[in-house]
């Protein structure tokens, strides 16, 4: 008894369930009906809509941009060799030197001291030598008459060679001193222009320590990071667009990095500025790379697609019904690539169809519309991706296309 009231239930159910898909299915017949029926009245014309026809192209041209930093192409943080207070600083930062260019100076006081010492050590020390050098001639005189040993002419050669080297010791050290106290001039190993001043006048620095940065004037340097499958394509000589803040010239590659940064996951590409329009080193750059992409699909506009099913796109085109009247069905389709205001798609589309160009939110399949011709799209329109890792491909429910 149980099992046929179960039986009995479930029956019901499934004619429940039949009911109310054979209401919708009515329902949208006679909707259907209805809206051909409104569009066929008198004086009543189908709506316009731009369309624009597509073709099928077997590969699109893609602009990819890398970012990276221009610097000069020779960098320093200048010191001192020695060390000492520091009594002058004399460039400042955003100033232009000249190589040789004095740029700070260090006390001389006990340079100069060390000199005047070691001089008068050496004065010294060739009195020694003269004293010794007539004493072994006199040792020698004797030593013919036998009034000398052969021990006493060994100790004033010792002497005098002792004499002579302690003079070239001396001639070493006043040698280095001079060139300390050329050293406590801090002077430009090249033309540039000084970026930052570490330290002013009084300070005590020691040797080696930082006193001002100086980039080199007129040759300017992009190092760029580019993913490793790019960076494969792009040899030595190759010359290449580079963009920043609003300037535009070439840079021809002089050095390509050997290893992928962890950080970034790029390889290093450097590249000299041929002309330079006015950058300005440190700031912001970006490397124009064209990419041909072996990809059979269309191009349509940005704003022809609408969100389809399970995060699915659609375009909408212009169809003829069994009267032969214009009326917008749905094809799914794919992007494969974001370009400028518009998109390279892969699906249902066909060569020839006509797209609706934009607002296909207005319209719902087989609805009349009439349709006005746009100009077409251009075969060699370039998708422009702004990074080395989008994929131009945006989510469902972001709009494509928008921002660029």
């Amino acid at each position: 008894m149980k099992a046929s009231l179960g039986a009995l239930g479930r029956g019901l159910v499934w004619l429940f369930s039949l009911g109310i898909i054979l209401f919708i299915g009515v329902a949208l017949t006679y909707g259907l009906a209805a809206l051909r029926a409104a569009n066929a009245q008198e004086g009543k014309v189908p709506p316009p809509v731009e369309v624009v026809t597509v073709l099928s192209q077997d590969s699109y041209r893609a602009i990819r941009r890398f970012p990276g930093r221009i610097d000069a192409a020779q960098v320093s943080d200048l010191s001192f060799q020695v060390g000492g207070e520091i009594t002058q600083v004399l460039a400042k930062v955003g100033d232009k030197v000249a190589e040789g260019d004095p740029l700070a100076r260090l006390d001389e006081t006990r340079l100069k001291n060390r000199i005047g010492e070691l001089k008068a050590s050496r004065t010294e020390a060739d009195a020694a030598l003269t004293r010794a050098q007539a004493s072994l001639e006199r040792i020698r005189a004797l030593r013919e008459e036998g009034f000398s040993t052969d021990q006493d002419l060994d100790n004033i050669t010792a002497e005098r060679d002792g004499f002579r080297a302690r003079i070239r010791q001396l001639n070493r050290s006043l040698a280095n001193a001079e060139e300390d106290l050329a050293d406590s001039t801090l002077t430009a190993p090249y033309g540039g222009v000084v970026v930052n001043r570490y330290l002013d006048a009084g300070a005590t620095v020691a040797a080696g320590q930082s006193i001002l940065r100086l980039n080199e004037t007129g040759i300017l340097e992009a190092l760029i990071g580019v993913p490793p499958l790019f960076a494969r394509r792009i040899s030595t000589g190759d010359v290449f667009s580079l963009s920043s803040d609003g300037l535009t010239t070439d840079g021809v590659v002089t050095g390509i990095g050997d290893a992928v940064e962890r950080a970034t996951q790029t390889v290093s590409i450097r590249l000299e500025i041929t002309e330079d329009p006015g950058f300005i080193p440190g700031s912001l750059v970006r490397l124009t790379l064209n990419e041909e992409r072996r990809e059979t699909g269309f191009w349509v506009p940005a704003q022809s697609l609408t969100e389809g099913f399970r995060g699915l796109w659609s375009v909408y085109v212009i169809t003829q019904d069994e009267n032969n009247t214009n009326v917008v069905a749905r094809k799914d389709v794919e992007i494969l690539h974001v370009g400028n205001e518009r998109l390279f798609v892969r699906g249902t589309l066909e060569d020839g169809d006509r797209v609706v160009t934009a607002a296909p939110s207005r319209f719902v399949p087989g609805q009349q519309v009439t349709p006005i011709e746009a100009a077409p799209l251009r075969s060699d329109a370039m998708a422009i991706s702004r990074n080395s890792t989008d994929s131009g491909a945006p989510r469902a429910g972001a709009k494509p296309g928008a921002g660029q």
